[in-house]
Parts: structure tokens; C-alpha cells; sequence
């Protein structure tokens, strides 16, 4: 007989209030196709646990399943599927005690460590998407079907429940049924998806993306920010972290000056410009293809940039201290910053996009300063690149006038690769702007070297090809070449197991 999962290994995640024939149709069926099946639940220190079936109907006599598998003892990673079991098994397992980290409990993180890994299928029958509304941006966007108990939890967590012949949905390695009764449908599906995932290096699903490794890939569905300069952006240092972002499920959104929508750096989108710092281009022809792409509104990515938040419209400027009736000019400055600080609520992070246009209108901008101070009360993580990080330089609260990157190690564009000419001609709609600014009126490196103190530190990372600095909340990049690193590391921080907190000193 052909056994298709030989080899393969399945974890089954039960508790008491299991459905018997369920756990046998998994046992038999990937048995019977090769598999080895675990059953798996927390054993609180014990060597093994004695769990009971669902006793709700009158008269049933209950069975007892024994297991002695604890699941904090053993990855994810050491199985080819992960599947809930059906009915109060999730709810149970999701119970937590002091101190009541409800995310964190053993198996709804074990079941979300399976989730970031595309090559893991994973799959929940009835009640068992309950594992993952602890953490529901693991839900946000995906594909299921379940029990109708369970309906209005799922969509609260941004499912998108939907009808399947059979009743079970496949969303690439994520399998989900309705009721106990499509246990085999399941275990079908798994079995399709196991095999469809190990055709290749990388399953059909994982997005193919040179510059993040699918195994270390979130499906968390998180919300960035990212400000532009409406003076030019360098295109890379747009294009690598959004590619980064895209590729791992995160939503960006795009907030300019004063509404209007960025424009790239002509030199940025031409693979024949010399840097002359550097002696050689930067831009590759595939790079400024994709540079170009995003820098015209009429394809998909520039159609992104289209209509950007209105940073103006949203946070307000503080007034001059010479301002008429300042003090009733200043209260009603601070109790507009109250609402737009609050308002940043949904975004996860900040982003703050390098070229030489952000040393125009982003740097010295009052608004922009305030935002990142909001997020930086908020404990959020911010990312910048290249000139950049001058904004985070200059972002100071005004009571003790101290940078927010005081104490911090950080990186940024250092004095051996500043120009000394030519940091600034643009593109607008297909013409040149002669616009050039001459050498940097920040140099970048001095005013990061005053803005850390003595107890922070400025990282040029001279002559190595890459240099990224993470200091939690920040995460800095030099340059160009450290477009994809910044996304990277950006991701770490937010959904790194552990969260990342310190690299790159």
C-alpha cells in the first residue's frame, strides 16, 4: 500500500471535552497514509494527563484519553501539521494564570509559533479556531469556516468565514472545517497540503522574496506607517522595506507633509548614476524598474501612493511663542496632539523613508516630530533610513530638550559616504526639477553623535556593506544597501521569537 505521509510527523493539540471519534479518524487516517501521529496538550510538570471526553449528553458515558506529550516540551518545527482538536479542547487550553498574559499561554503560543512558518499546515475543526483569537491578528484576513458558536469571534479577529463544499476550507496552510463530522475532509486536506508543500524548496504560498526567509516569516497581520518626503524619496528606501512588509502580510499606509503625493529621486530610478561617494552606482536595472513603477500613479504600486494621510491636516503645529493669546493658542495645541496621539492607535510601527528630500520637510518639521513622539510615548517601534534619521535627531520634548535617541546607539549616513555635491535633483511626472542642494545641510553623522549623548553611540560601520542598528524602540539604517535589512529587522522586532531588542553592535 502506497503511504504518501511516511515520514511525515502530525501533532494533535487536545484537553478534556475531546470528541472520541474524531481522535480516531486522525489516528487511523494518518496512520494509515505513514504518518506518526502526536497527541499533545500541557502537563502542568506531570508525566502524563488522563483527559475525558465531552459528557454533556445525558446518559454518555465518558472515555478517558491518556497523553503524555507535554507540548512545552517539544517546536512546531519538529511537525509537518499542527491541528486543534474539536469542541472545548481550545478553551481549555487557552486557560492562563497570573500573571495573565492571555497571548502567551503555552498553547496559543505554541499554535502561533506553527502559524509563522508556511511550511507547517495547520488545521482547526469547530470550536478550534478558539486557540487563535488570543492573537487575532493570526486570523486577520484569513480564509475559514467554523462552528457557528464560534462565528462572531472570528470575525471580531478579521476573519473572512466562508461556505466550502464538504464544509472545509483550504487557505494555503491553513485548513479549517465546521463541525467534528468533516474530521476525514480535514485529514484530507492536510494530507494534500503536506504534500503540496514539500514539492518544492519553498511551499506556493511563501512569498517569494529573496531578502526574507520564509521560515522565519509571521502571518501577523500588522499595520504600518510610513512618512515621505513630498521633496524626493530615494526609491529603494521605499521599495525594500514595503516588499518586506508586503511579503509578510502587513498593511502600509502612507502619510506625507501636507497631503500631497511623494515623488522618488530621478538619480534614484537611474541605474547609470554614479554615487560619488561610493565610486559606483546603486541603483540596479531591476531595482529602477521597480523604482519606476512606484513613482507612476498609473500601475498597481503607485496607485498606492495615491492620496497619502495628510500629516498637516492630522497633528497640529505648535504656535509661535509671540502668537496672539498664546496661551489659549497653546491649550488648544495640546488638546488637539491629545486626539491625534490617539489616534495612532492602529499602526504597529513607524516608518520614516531616507533620500534627500526628507532634509527639506521632514527633519526640522514640527508635526512630524510630534508624531514620532507618539509613538515613542506609545512604546511603538520607529524605523528610519539615511538622512531620515536626522527626524529622530531633532524629535525632542520641549521640556528638557533631549533627543528621543538620547542614551541610544543608532546608525545613519556617515560622513565618508556624504556627498559633496549634488544630494538633491528630482522627478516630477517625467521632468527634472533643477533642484540641487549641494552638500547636506545636516551632516548627519555629527548631529547623530550629539543626539545619542555619552551614554549612547553613532555606528558608521565604515566599509562594511551593510549597516542596521537595532536599539528597541529604534531601528536605523545607514544607506541604500540597508533598504531590505531595515524591513527585516522591523518584523524582528514586531514578531521575532523572541521579539528582537538589540542587533548590529
Amino acid at each position: 500500500m502506497i503511504k504518501p505521509l511516511a515520514g511525515r510527523k502530525i501533532a494533535i493539540l487536545v484537553e478534556s471535552q475531546f470528541i472520541p471519534v474524531e481522535l480516531k479518524v486522525y489516528q487511523e487516517t494518518f496512520e494509515r497514509w505513514g504518518a506518526t501521529v502526536h497527541f499533545i496538550t500541557r502537563l502542568w510538570n506531570q508525566p502524563k494527563m488522563r483527559l475525558v471526553s465531552e459528557v454533556e449528553q445525558e446518559g454518555k458515558i465518558p472515555e478517558v484519553f491518556e497523553v503524555n506529550i507535554d507540548l512545552e516540551k517539544v517546536c512546531p518545527s519538529d511537525y509537518d501539521a499542527v491541528l486543534m482538536a474539536a469542541n472545548y479542547t481550545s478553551v481549555r487550553l487557552r486557560y492562563f494564570g497570573p500573571p495573565h498574559d492571555r497571548r502567551n499561554t503555552p498553547a496559543v503560543k505554541f499554535f502561533a509559533d506553527a502559524m509563522r512558518n508556511p511550511r507547517i499546515i495547520k488545521g482547526a475543526l469547530c470550536h478550534g479556531l478558539w486557540i487563535l483569537t488570543p492573537r487575532p491578528e493570526l486570523l486577520a484576513g484569513r480564509k475559514v469556516i467554523c462552528h457557528e458558536v464560534l462565528e462572531a469571534d472570528v470575525y471580531n479577529a478579521g476573519g473572512e468565514i466562508v461556505a466550502a463544499p464538504g464544509n472545509v476550507v483550504v487557505d494555503d496552510d491553513l485548513v479549517t472545517g465546521k463541525t467534528y463530522l468533516e474530521a476525514g475532509g480535514l485529514a484530507e486536506a492536510i494530507k494534500n497540503q503536506i504534500l503540496l508543500a514539500t514539492k518544492a524548496d519553498t511551499p506556493p504560498w511563501a512569498p517569494k522574496n529573496e531578502h526574507f526567509h520564509f521560515d522565519k516569516m509571521p502571518t501577523t497581520r500588522r499595520k504600518i506607517l510610513a512618512v515621505l518626503s513630498e521633496w524626493g524619496y530615494w526609491g529603494e528606501e521605499l521599495v525594500g522595506p514595503l516588499e518586506v512588509f508586503d511579503a509578510v502580510g502587513y498593511k502600509t499606509d502612507f502619510v506625507t507633509p501636507t497631503g500631497k503625493r511623494p515623488i522618488a529621486i530621478a538619480v534614484s530610478m537611474d541605474p547609470e548614476n554614479l554615487d560619488p561617494p561610493l565610486g559606483r552606482s546603486v541603483t540596479s536595472h531591476e531595482m529602477a524598474k521597480k523604482v519606476l513603477a512606484w513613482d507612476d500613479p498609473l500601475t498597481d504600486e503607485g496607485k498606492r501612493l495615491e492620496n497619502p494621510i495628510n500629516l498637516s491636516e492630522w497633528f497640529p503645529d505648535r504656535p509661535y511663542w509671540s502668537a496672539p493669546q498664546f496661551l489659549r493658542a497653546s491649550e488648544r495645541y495640546h488638546a488637539k496632539l491629545a486626539e491625534a496621539e490617539l489616534s495612532i492607535e492602529p499602526y504597529d510601527a513607524l516608518l520614516i523613508v531616507g533620500g534627500s528630500g526628507p532634509l527639506v520637510d521632514l527633519c526640522n518639521n514640527h508635526r512630524v516630530h510630534d508624531l514620532l513622539l507618539s509613538f515613542y510615548r506609545a512604546g511603538k517601534p520607529i524605523a528610519a533610513e539615511c538622512y531620515g534619521v536626522t527626524c529622530l535627531a531633532f524629535a525632542r520634548d520641549l521640556n528638557d530638550r533631549k533627543s528621543i535617541i538620547w542614551g541610544k546607539h543608532v546608525t545613519g549616513h556617515c560622513k565618508e559616504y556624504d556627498f559633496k555635491d549634488g544630494t538633491g535633483f528630482m522627478k516630477a511626472r517625467g521632468q527634472f526639477l533643477d533642484f540641487n542642494m549641494g552638500p547636506p545641510p545636516y551632516p548627519l553623522e555629527y548631529i547623530l553623535r550629539d543626539a545619542t549623548g555619552p551614554d549612547g553611540a553613532f555606528h558608521g560601520n565604515v566599509g562594511h556593506p551593510t549597516s542596521v542598528i537595532v536599539d528597541y524602540p529604534f531601528i536605523t539604517g545607514r544607506s541604500t544597501p540597508d533598504s531590505y535589512l531595515t524591513g527585516q529587522k522591523l518584523v524582528e522586532v514586531l514578531d521575532g521569537d523572541p521579539p528582537l531588542r538589540r542587533w548590529g553592535w
